[in-house]
């Protein structure tokens, strides 16, 4: 079974945002792309909730991508750190288990974590106009990060003002303005990502969702049916539409995506609603 991000932000407990930042890192790698949809392995969600623990701890992802760089310095033969090493926080201090051995602070791995906290809850300095659109869009991101969305939305913007229009900002921009409780707007730039990629399957599926809580039943549903006509296999497509069309009475229509949302998720986090659906 492969897992999306939004599944996999269920069972690390964190938000989906959070999810799509460790991708973009690196930090997690999808097992494939179809239609603008990650999907990744088991591997890759066990990682996720090893950083959702480091995080949880009070480590932040700027931190975490230093001391991954003094890890590939001191460990080459290590190729992959976050699915190889165990991590661990001790009195202060971030120590990496290796085989048998814990790694004492002593040489390049040794991570004063207080210190490493401190300087992340920092406030951050005021940096000067990017330059490029690339530089716009990393900014954008880090902001994002950092959960000052409101920044965040008015780099992405500057970026498509830079750059021109593109799919993948688009979607970015109207995750970011839903968390900020702009539905209108969130609503009209997935329309703009699925206008630009009529194959972005993820911006469909959220504007499903989205069309939903705004009470546009009809069109959430179109917007979810066409999510699954461009790639059957989308499991969370199947599992929302199979809501609301629950939620509508239309429970024959509703038991056909349950069944092929169980056939494609077996193992989701959503998995028990899906059979308790099923069995009513």
């Amino acid at each position: 079974m492969l897992y999306t991000a939004a599944m996999i932000a269920e069972l690390a407990t964190v938000p989906v945002a959070t999810v799509r930042g460790w991708q973009r890192r690196g930090w997690i790698v999808p097992r494939e792309v179809e239609h603008g949809l990650a999907r990744f392995d088991f591997a890759q969600v066990t990682i996720a909730r090893t950083l959702a623990g480091l995080f949880q701890a009070g480590l932040k992802p700027a931190a975490l991508a230093k001391r991954l760089a003094e890890i590939a310095a001191s460990l080459p033969h290590v190729e992959q750190p976050l699915a190889e090493l165990t991590f661990l926080v001790d009195g202060g201090q971030l120590l990496v288990r290796h085989g048998e051995d814990i790694l004492e602070p002593r040489g390049q791995l040794r991570m004063d974590f207080d210190t490493l906290a401190a300087e992340e809850n920092a406030e951050p300095a005021i940096l000067s106009p990017p330059v490029s659109g690339e530089n716009l869009v990393a900014g954008a991101r880090e902001q994002e990060e950092a959960d000052n969305l409101v920044a965040a939305a008015d780099l992405y913007r500057a970026a498509l003002a830079a750059a021109g229009p593109r799919a993948d900002l688009c979607f970015d921009l109207a995750e970011t303005l839903y968390r900020l409780g702009d539905l209108p707007a969130a609503r009209e730039r997935y329309f703009m990502a699925i206008e630009l990629d009529e194959d972005h399957a993820e911006a469909r599926a959220n504007l499903g969702c989205l069309l939903a809580e705004m009470g546009q039943r009809d069109l959430a549903t179109a917007a979810l049916e066409g999510a699954i006509a461009c790639h059957a296999e989308y499991a969370d497509a199947h599992f929302h539409l199979a809501r609301l069309l629950d939620e509508e009475g239309r429970l024959d229509d509703a038991a056909r995506h349950w069944r092929a949302f169980l056939k494609l998720a077996p193992e989701s986090p959503w998995h028990e609603e899906a059979r308790t659906r099923l069995e009513l």
